[in-house]
């Protein structure tokens, strides 16, 4: 897995399953509004406290509950250990939704140059 999660030195810990399923409840596919999802994911993972593990450990351990779709797509094609931390985890999410729109972008706008720049009939000359 891309994610590696802080070894836990906590004996009680447990994620709830009520907490995994409030995640699950708004899972993001990789076509909404990515900031939303994030708004929504820090909202729920700030309602679990635990005197000896960091909200970031948290949020590591619940993020892989929020995706779906292209987006648990995106995640698996990560490279494994690769995120070791929260702030890695947004980075790489950011940058492949960057490069996204960019491609997007791209083709954008090849498809208006191709769509302006159309191969033209050789002109005949016009005879009275």
């Amino acid at each position: 897995e891309a994610i590696v999660v802080p070894p836990i030195k906590a004996n009680n810990f447990e994620l709830k399953q009520t907490l995994i399923n409030l995640v699950q409840s708004n899972q993001f596919t990789g076509r909404q509004d990515p900031h939303n999802h994030l708004r929504f994911f820090n909202k729920v993972t700030s309602t679990f406290r635990h005197p000896k593990v960091p909200n970031t450990t948290v949020k590591l351990l619940l993020f892989p509950f929020s995706l779906e779709g292209e987006a648990k797509i995106w995640l698996d094609k990560e490279l494994p250990r690769s995120i070791l931390t929260w702030e890695d985890l947004i980075a790489a999410a950011l940058e492949d939704k960057l490069d996204i729109r960019m491609n997007r972008f791209e083709k954008s706008l090849n498809d208006m140059k191709n769509s302006l720049v159309t191969p033209t009939a050789p002109l005949k000359a016009v005879t009275e």
